[in-house]
């Protein structure tokens, strides 16, 4: 197994600030096409299921608690399990936190993905298909770090990236690994009212990275805003959905409980980007109703809107069998028909 130590600098004097609320957003206010989707239920039990994950033929179920593990492992063709890996602890191959942003590897050495340990400081290379095959949890080689990076970490070449939210601030750093050298941080967000009492989290936002690692896609949870840019922020564009985005100030002066959720997760494939839309008070945003997944491509322009009618919490992408596959706050697992639009 092959490890890097990496020492990052705790502090730094100077910034880049690339506000994406000082830009002129583009106002998407209807969508060229609107497919009313129909589920069908799948009949898979894996309790404590957050998350899903497909890979070529494989579906994750991701338990981010760990319950017994943190990855059950199905086959997408037959839906079965092929066998359970990822344990809780402060051993070599344990975890005692798992994120992951979507970056995987499939080659001659198997499907391999990279996850983010904040709790035990590390970056893993995870082989999916030798775990499989062996029936124990395979590391092929991890990068260690000195503190803890919040955020959003990802692996582009000898670059690791992190999106780091800070109360105030939101950071985009940019860390060489070849040269232990980190670059010069990008400020993606001020709050320019950093004493209000509500101010916490104010830019929670998800984010994606498309498949050839050129572009980034964010979607905030407290703004009705889809961010996309690249990694030097040579190219940024923003889309208000909608409406025009709320200020800041009128954000921070609604109560936690009161503030619309707007968007809960985004994900992506080579040709699209698609955000999970809520719409709802932070109080009831799980409670039933119909669900809209907001379809656009790497230029932001809107491409369609998916109605589903299931309450999902979470979906993920199945390129193979043209699917949508989303999962309830009961751990209910629907599959979708997507044919007409990846």
């Amino acid at each position: 197994m092959k490890y890097i130590l990496l020492f990052f600098t705790l502090s730094f004097t100077c910034c880049t600030t690339s506000n994406f609320f000082n830009s002129k957003n583009i106002i998407i206010d209807k969508f060229p096409k609107d497919t009313t989707l129909f589920g069908e239920k799948i009949n898979i039990e894996s309790i404590g299921t957050n998350y899903l994950i497909i890979i070529d033929t494989l579906l994750i179920c991701f338990k981010a608690q760990g319950v017994d593990n943190y990855f059950d492992i199905y086959s997408t063709n037959t839906l079965n399990k092929l066998g359970a890996c990822l344990t809780t602890g402060r051993g070599p191959n344990e975890f005692l936190s798992i994120q992951y942003n979507g970056q995987y590897f499939n080659d001659s050495l198997g499907i391999r993905m990279w996850l983010k340990d904040d709790a035990n400081l590390r970056i893993s290379l995870f082989n999916l298909t030798e775990s499989i095959k062996q029936e124990k949890t395979i590391i092929d080689s991890c990068i260690y770090l000195d503190r803890v990076q919040e955020g959003y970490g990802f692996l582009i070449n000898d670059t690791l990236i992190n999106i780091d939210p800070y109360p105030e601030n939101v950071f985009f750093k940019t860390y060489e690994l070849s040269t232990d050298k980190l670059l010069e941080p990008i400020k993606m967000f001020k709050n320019p009212y950093p004493n209000h009492s509500y101010q916490d989290q104010i830019f929670a936002m998800t984010t994606t990275l498309r498949p050839n690692n050129k572009r980034f896609a964010s979607s905030m949870i407290f703004f009705n805003q889809i961010n996309i840019y690249s990694s030097n922020f040579k190219y940024r564009k923003s889309l208000s959905i909608y409406t025009p985005t709320p200020s800041i100030k009128q954000v921070l002066n609604t109560p936690r409980e009161e503030r619309i959720v707007y968007y809960s997760l985004v994900g992506s494939t080579m040709k699209y980007i698609y955000a999970l839309y809520i719409n709802q008070p932070n109080s009831s945003w799980d409670t039933p109703r119909k669900i809209e997944i907001h379809i656009f491509d790497w230029d932001g322009i809107s491409i369609q809107k998916l109605i589903i009618p299931q309450n999902i919490i979470y979906f993920t992408i199945d390129e193979k069998h043209k699917q949508l596959l989303g999962i309830t706050s009961d751990e209910e697992i629907y599959k979708y028909d997507i044919s007409m639009c990846i």
